[in-house]
């Protein structure tokens, strides 16, 4: 057994000597291991970001296409319907002129057609005339 605890001790002198040199690689190597994840966690979490920054500008972009595309639409259908309410004053105001009855007979005379002196009264049944 002393043979062996001889070689642990001498051993772990040998690693004592060493500890320094070898601390100092093992501390780099933990820097630069440290260092790199910090650098790819960097680049990440940029393209991330980048990507719901491009994701977002989109989705605005679109709803303001999407806003002005309906703006356009509702503004040519309250065209339409102005359009739509001056062909309906034109139009009612020419059945106005047509219902009214001196205007009715002017156009019967035109056409050669006479009134009748007698009246012609229609039956009813409510009043059995």
């Amino acid at each position: 057994m002393g043979l062996a605890q001889e070689q642990i001790g001498a051993s772990r002198m040998g690693q004592t000597v060493r500890s320094p040199q070898q601390q100092e690689r093992q501390n780099q190597r933990v820097r630069e291991e440290t260092r790199r994840r910090t650098r790819l966690f960097q680049r990440v979490s940029l393209g991330l970001c980048c990507t719901v920054s491009f994701v977002a500008v989109w989705v605005v972009a679109a709803k303001g296409a999407s806003v002005y595309s309906m703006s356009y639409q509702n503004s040519r259908l309250q065209s339409q319907i102005q359009q739509q309410e001056a062909d309906n004053a034109t139009l009612s105001a020419q059945v106005a002129k047509e219902k009214d009855p001196s205007n009715i007979l002017s156009k019967a005379k035109a056409l050669g057609m006479q009134k009748q002196s007698k009246t012609v009264t229609i039956p009813t049944q409510a009043t059995g005339k």
